[in-house]
C-alpha cells in the first residue's frame, strides 16, 4: 500500500477506503493533495485485489474544495513565465483536470460518501465518481462563480448527465448552496442518510455487494458506460481550459480571488 501525505488508504475484502486527510483544514485540497488523488487512482487501476473504492473525508467535512492559496499560486505562476502565458496556464489547468479524470479512467468504480461541506473543487471531485451518497446534513455548492471563474475541473461537463440542464445552469450561475436532500431530489446524489454513521454503513454495504461480483464484468461495465460520455466530457474540459487560461490572467479574477481569501480569514 503506498503512503500519501494527505490521503489515508485502507483495504478490506477487496474494498479500498480512500479518505481525504487534511481534517484541520476541512480537507481543503492543496497542491500536494490534489495531485496525490490522481497518483492514487493510477495506482489503484493496476491493483487486482481492489474491486471498489469508497471515497470519503476525515473529520467533520468531506472537503471545502481547492485551497485558495493553491489557486492563487496557479494564477501567479505566470509572473516568471518566459513563454506564452496563456499556453502555460492552459497546461496547468489540463494537468489539474487529469488528477480527477484519473478517477473516471480507473477501471475500478468509486462510491463517494459525502458528509458535511462539499463545495467548489470537491463537487468536481465527486462528479468524477461513479456513485454518490450523502448524509442529510451535507451541503453543496458549485462555488466557482464566486471565485470569478467558471468551474473547470469537471462539474459542468460531468453533471450534465445527472442534473437537468436548467438546474445545473442555475446552480453554476448563482453558486447557490443546496442540501443533500435537494441533491438527491435532482438526481445528483443516489441516496441520503440521516447520519454519517448510516451513510458510511450504506456506502460499504453497496461496495461489498459490487466487490462480490466478477471483477472483470464490473470493469467491462464501467468501460462500456464511459464510452457514452468520454468524448463529450473531454471536449468540454478542453474548451473550459481555453477559457480559464485567458480569464485567470485578468486583474478582475485575481482581485476576486484575493477578496475571497480575505473574507475566509475573518
Amino acid at each position: 500500500m503506498p503512503e500519501f501525505e494527505y490521503l489515508d488508504l485502507t483495504l478490506q475484502n477487496n474494498v479500498l477506503h480512500l479518505q481525504l486527510a487534511r481534517p484541520n483544514k476541512a480537507n481543503a485540497m492543496n497542491k500536494k493533495m490534489w495531485f496525490e488523488i490522481g497518483d492514487a487512482y493510477r495506482w489503484i487501476n493496476n491493483q487486482n485485489d481492489i474491486h471498489v473504492v469508497v471515497l470519503s473525508g476525515k473529520g467533520k467535512q468531506f472537503s471545502s474544495g481547492a485551497d485558495i492559496n493553491f489557486l492563487l499560486d496557479v494564477m501567479a505562476s505566470t509572473q516568471d513565465c518566459q513563454n506564452d502565458k496563456t499556453a502555460h496556464l492552459r497546461a496547468e489547468i489540463i494537468n489539474m483536470q487529469q488528477a480527477f479524470s484519473a478517477i473516471v479512467d480507473c477501471s475500478i468504480p468509486t462510491i463517494a460518501a459525502v458528509h458535511g461541506v462539499c463545495i467548489g473543487g470537491a463537487v468536481d471531485l465527486i462528479s468524477a465518481c461513479d456513485i454518490r451518497l450523502a448524509s442529510m446534513r451535507s451541503y453543496f455548492s458549485i462555488l466557482e462563480t464566486q471565485l470569478g471563474i467558471p468551474a473547470d475541473m469537471g462539474t459542468l461537463q460531468r453533471l450534465h448527465f445527472n442534473l437537468p440542464d436548467g438546474r445545473l445552469r442555475e446552480l453554476a450561475y448563482t453558486s447557490a448552496i443546496f442540501s443533500g436532500r435537494q441533491a438527491k431530489k435532482w438526481g445528483m446524489i443516489n441516496d441520503t442518510y440521516l447520519t454519517r454513521k448510516r451513510l458510511m454503513k450504506a456506502a460499504f454495504s453497496l461496495a461489498n455487494r459490487i466487490a462480490l461480483l466478477p471483477n472483470y464484468a464490473v470493469k467491462a461495465t464501467k468501460r462500456s458506460l464511459n464510452v457514452n460520455t468520454d468524448t463529450i466530457v473531454a471536449n468540454g474540459l478542453s474548451a473550459v481550459a481555453d477559457l480559464n487560461a485567458v480569464l485567470l490572467q485578468s486583474p478582475q479574477a485575481m482581485l476576486t480571488m484575493k477578496e475571497l481569501k480575505r473574507k475566509l480569514k475573518k
